[in-house]
């Protein structure tokens, strides 16, 4: 019996890879939906002494693109229960 070493390092490779892609994507998705100059109540902008942490909007586009980064996520991962359960398949 044999072990091919270099089949189990491709694995582990490809899962690493994925595994920190899929981290890096969520985190960007995260950072997408902090973006945004807040305003105070006036609607004029605030000085960074006088922001909350939660004071500003979120542009359109950036809760788009935070959408589609969390969309990717939840396929990778649904992908990976996919490929693990063989009944799915």
């Amino acid at each position: 019996m044999t072990i091919d070493f270099s089949a189990i390092a491709t694995v582990a490779g490809v899962g690493f890879v994925a595994a920190v892609g899929v981290v890096l994507l969520y985190t960007l998705g995260l950072r997408l939906l902090g973006v945004g100059q807040p305003a105070d109540a006036g609607g004029e902008k605030t000085q960074y002494s006088e922001e909350t942490p939660r004071s500003g909007t979120t542009p359109p586009i950036a809760l788009a693109g935070a959408g589609l980064c969390f969309a990717v996520c939840v396929a990778a991962v649904l992908y990976g229960i996919w490929m693990t359960i063989p009944q799915f398949h």
